[in-house]
């Protein structure tokens, strides 16, 4: 890799680039006709229909399912195309008013602000940064370069243990740390104060995707009695321990390390806070014997689909999770159900509840539906980015 070209010609079969000028940003690789030079296959590819037509410029990847990832408009440097995406991200985020000192932001979201496989999030006076694509990976240092620049952090973590890097034929590694960065970290995700492990926390250290449905749905599970099911550190509970009719709220999750920071987060010590470390499934099926009834469950799993090998498995899942989570519902009460999944598609995701709601005898009428957070912005013309479902309903008996 080390000796990649700079950049080279690609071109398409014939009548391939129908899906590319309706705004699609990725050409599979059965979709490649040829790619033009010879040596080490280059970082760069300017994409072409089988008539000669200019496509686009993207970045290569001769060894991924999606060879390329189209960048916004012909490249010219690469070095000077990061900035300026970088910056537009950036600025795109203080435009809307959604950055301040000490909250917490997704700053770029990878295809949907230009950069394919760049993640950063920010974290008051830190960054977290996930790469996940070859010639991202081959332009680290610029990329931390810029983005010391332009935003001083104290410190930024690089996030390399993620199975998406395997995928593209990147190595899963031990973290990488630049500056000071602590291992624990307080940000405020809107009124709600969250501490968590910055430096081995998962994901990029908090699930900043959940940010607006937690702050759009903790006043309807203002309920006496809530369960919150794979509670990480806390992000449901806390808000939800915000409400002034909330008397408890179990948390579950199987992680040592999250259930520390959740007690600390919720207050876990208190008689309005039942932490339990455990695997739900095993956890939910003894509480459902035991006769416990939640009014209000929030369902936040990890995601359960990650690859279309594992489509079947997932689906029982997700179907198993979501039913046990009924089964622990009272006759009336508020069920919030999740996935991240970007290969479960809204209909089926739809339907394994019905088929929950049906089986488990309930009514089941949902009154909000809600996406990743604002600052994941997402493009219309790649529906299969739009990766988080969030759904919540007013569940009773027949």
């Amino acid at each position: 890799m080390s000796n990649a070209r700079t950049r080279g010609d690609l071109v398409l079969r014939k009548n391939e680039e129908r899906r590319i000028l309706a705004g699609h940003k990725w050409v599979f690789s059965n979709e490649v006709h040829r790619l033009e030079g010879e040596g080490e296959p280059p970082l760069l590819v300017d994409v072409r229909s089988s008539s000669g037509r200019l496509l686009g410029t993207g970045i290569y990847n001769p060894h991924s399912l999606i060879a390329v990832r189209l960048l916004d408009g012909r490249v010219g440097e690469f070095s000077d195309y990061l900035r300026d995406r970088i910056n537009a991200a950036i600025e795109m985020r203080r435009a809307l008013g959604g950055i301040t000192s000490s909250s917490a932001e997704r700053l770029v979201h990878s295809e949907a602000d230009g950069l394919p496989g760049l993640v950063v999030d920010r974290y008051g006076d830190y960054l977290s940064v996930q790469i996940t694509t070859r010639t991202m990976e081959m332009h680290e240092d610029t990329i931390l370069g810029l983005l010391s620049s332009s935003l001083r952090p104290g410190g930024i973590r690089v996030d390399r243990n993620l199975k998406a890097r395997e995928v593209e034929g990147l190595e899963i590694e031990a973290d990488h740390f630049v500056g000071d960065v602590p291992h624990e970290v307080e940000v405020c995700l809107g009124d709600t104060p969250l501490c968590f492990p910055l430096r081995e926390g998962q994901k990029t250290g908090l699930f900043l995707d959940q940010k607006d449905n937690v702050r759009n749905l903790a006043p309807f599970l203002n309920r006496e009695n809530v369960l919150d099911a794979f509670c990480y550190v806390g992000g449901w509970s806390s808000a939800i321990l915000r409400q002034e009719r909330v008397v408890q709220v179990t948390g579950v999750d199987s992680s040592e390390r999250a259930m520390a920071f959740y007690r600390k987060n919720t207050g876990g010590s208190s008689k309005s806070v039942l932490p339990v470390c455990s695997d739900f499934l095993d956890w939910g099926k003894d509480a459902y014997k035991q006769g416990r009834r939640y009014e209000g469950i929030v369902i936040d799993p990890p995601a359960f689909i990650k690859s279309r090998r594992l489509m079947k498995e997932g689906l029982e899942g997700y179907y198993g999770i979501f039913r046990l989570g009924v089964s622990l519902l009272s006759k009336q009460g508020v069920l919030v159900a999740c996935s991240c999944s970007a290969l479960l598609e809204w209909d089926d995701f739809a339907g394994i509840l019905r088929s929950v709601f049906k089986k488990e005898g309930k009514k089941a009428s949902m009154f909000y539906q809600g996406r990743a957070a604002w600052d994941h912005p997402r493009l219309l013309s790649m529906p299969e980015l739009d990766y988080l479902k969030c759904a919540a309903f007013w569940v009773e008996d027949l």
